[in-house]
């Protein structure tokens, strides 16, 4: 039968009804197939436009590499192979990282990491806090008032306690070379505080905690002894690296400035030198995958926080100086240690069930000296310098005296900088108003050389600083001290000036070199990517709080907003 028809219409009467019921087939599956698109591109746009949340990472790792300035993630950027350099490429970095207070030192900087608040607010001034309350003028920011161990003076909780608030079966875990490191970021509800204590040779446990199980067999296994002897040899050709020994340079503990360096075999040099190398953060590295591993972080659903202070790259810094060839090659190692440490994670855990963020505590000066001489590897002239402080005591000593008689100066002030504090019934009792000592210690103090910021410490709560000093300098003081607690006077050194002659540099001021941070978000669900946006420190533990779905109203940061894949 012709399968044709003429222009003027089909002849129906010439198809059987077999041929109509395939057309009708063909009809109904043709439009099966066209509802069937169509019901999956709805599918699809809703869920582009409407994505359904991504489950919480199930291990929060917060890695603090004690005095990591901030430029240095891209100063040295050439040179990372490994893990920094997974960090840049596939992590997410805010480049103007800066904390929003002066007191840059170890305590108050771990404190504002681990509550989001600044030191006004959560009380951690300095690594010594005034208390003139308990009958002791000065005590450790990590002890409580009898002296033991303790986030005592620590008055916010932290994220971990937010943490533990919200799952009564979360881990919260701590450790670091330092004891106070380990304490700020631990909180007041850890479920384990870990540092190291050479007395023990190993990892010690806070007192009131318990002491798992495996860490003395582990202690054992992994002790830092064993690392006496070995040398640490140099990474990067000499060609391309700062020069090896400088005149302002501290030796390392076997007495030489230059590499290799071998790690001493005997009593406190081995200490020394184990701290200072890239050995002491192999074997804390190491320490935290035991940690992960044996308490089963991130092993289910609840939330667990892991909190990692690498205290070598602060020893480091204060004993070569930042611009030291030395401290460039810590870097260098720890950029592979810290590659190792990330497969590490990802074959526990896999990528998506981690959150790691890299930071630090604060940043640090260059060696004045370097800053003030010409010649290989100094920068050119600056006004740099160090104050001595016994230099300065005695000036001052000699000034009251001069102004109050014979029976002033010694023990009436104690100086622990950026305070100095007043012995005011000694005053008292000598007949001389106090207010007076202050006022004249401060002209004194603004008159001595090296010296820059002076301000009677209750202009801060008076809001007298604003007329004494910029605003933007002033509010920084302000948000350093909690009421009551920032002495009598506050004095700082100018700029590229250092307190101490006993390390060739340190931190502790206002400036943007010491509080200049890193700031680098990784794995979960965090793109790759990086912002110029300003950003503080205290924006970490708000962050990661929103993260896991659990609130930190007294936080202070912002919840910073990291672009998703």
């Amino acid at each position: 039968m012709p399968l044709c028809h003429t222009a003027q219409g089909r002849d129906h009467a010439k198809y059987s009804p077999d041929f109509w019921w395939g057309i009708f087939y063909l009809r109904t599956l043709q439009l099966c197939l066209m509802v069937m698109r169509f019901w999956n591109a709805l599918v699809a746009s809703i869920a582009v436009s409407v994505a359904l949340p991504a489950a919480p990472p199930r291990l929060l790792v917060v890695l603090v590499f004690d005095q990591m300035r901030g430029d240095y993630l891209w100063r040295w950027e050439p040179f990372w192979s490994e893990g920094f350099r997974q960090l840049l490429h596939e992590g997410f970095a805010y480049r103007q990282c800066f904390f929003e207070h002066a007191a840059t030192v170890t305590c108050a900087g771990h404190a504002t990491i681990a509550t989001g608040a600044a030191p006004e607010r959560h009380g951690i001034s300095g690594n010594s806090l005034v208390a003139t309350c308990c009958q002791r003028l000065l005590t450790g920011c990590a002890e409580d008032t009898a002296g033991r161990p303790s986030p005592f003076w620590l008055q916010l909780p932290t994220l971990g306690d937010a943490l533990r608030a919200r799952f009564p079966t979360a881990r919260v875990i701590a450790l670091s070379h330092k004891a106070r490191a380990a304490i700020m970021l631990g909180g007041h509800s850890p479920t384990g505080v870990f540092w190291l204590d050479p007395d023990h040779d190993g990892l010690v446990s806070m007192p009131g905690l318990p002491t798992p199980d495996w860490l003395a067999e582990w202690n054992r296994q992994h002790s830092p002894w064993r690392y006496a002897g070995m040398l640490w040899e140099a990474l990067l050709p000499a060609a391309l690296a700062p020069p090896d020994s400088v005149p302002w340079e501290a030796p390392f503990p076997e007495g030489t400035t230059a590499f290799p360096h071998r790690i001493p075999s005997q009593g406190a040099h081995f200490w020394d030198g184990f701290l200072l190398s890239p050995f002491s953060v192999e074997w804390l590295l190491e320490a935290a995958q035991s940690m992960l591993l044996h308490e089963q972080l991130g092993a289910d659903s609840i939330p667990d926080l892991l909190w990692i202070s690498i205290s070598t790259t602060d020893f480091a810094g204060h004993f070569f100086g930042p611009d030291s060839r030395e401290v460039l090659e810590l870097y260098l190692a720890c950029d592979r240690l810290l590659g190792r440490f990330l497969h590490f994670l990802d074959s526990a855990l896999g990528r998506a069930n981690y959150a790691l963020v890299l930071t630090s505590d604060h940043g640090v000066a260059p060696i004045p000296e370097m800053l003030a001489r010409r010649g290989p590897g100094a920068y050119p002239g600056i006004d740099a310098g160090r104050i001595s402080l016994d230099e300065l005591v005695s000036f001052l000593n000699q000034k009251l005296r001069a102004a109050f008689g014979p029976r002033a100066g010694a023990f009436w002030i104690l100086p622990d900088p950026p305070l100095l504090l007043l012995q005011r019934e000694l005053i008292r009792a000598a007949g001389v108003s106090p207010e007076a000592v202050r006022d004249s210690l401060v002209h004194w103090l603004s008159q001595y050389e090296g010296i820059g910021i002076v301000v009677p410490s209750e202009a801060l709560s008076t809001g007298h600083s604003r007329v004494l000093l910029p605003d933007t300098l002033s509010q920084l003081l302000r948000r350093s001290f909690p009421a009551g607690r920032a002495g009598d006077i506050l004095f700082y050194p100018k700029p590229f000036w250092i307190f101490g002659t006993e390390v060739p540099t340190t931190h502790g001021t206002p400036y943007e070199y010491d509080r200049s941070v890193p700031l680098l978000f990784f794995g979960g669900r965090f793109a790759a990517g990086s912002s110029a946006e300003p950003v503080s420190p205290e924006s970490i533990a708000p962050t990661l709080a929103q993260l896991v779905g659990i609130s930190l109203p007294s936080a202070t940061g912002q919840v910073l907003t990291i672009p998703s894949r």
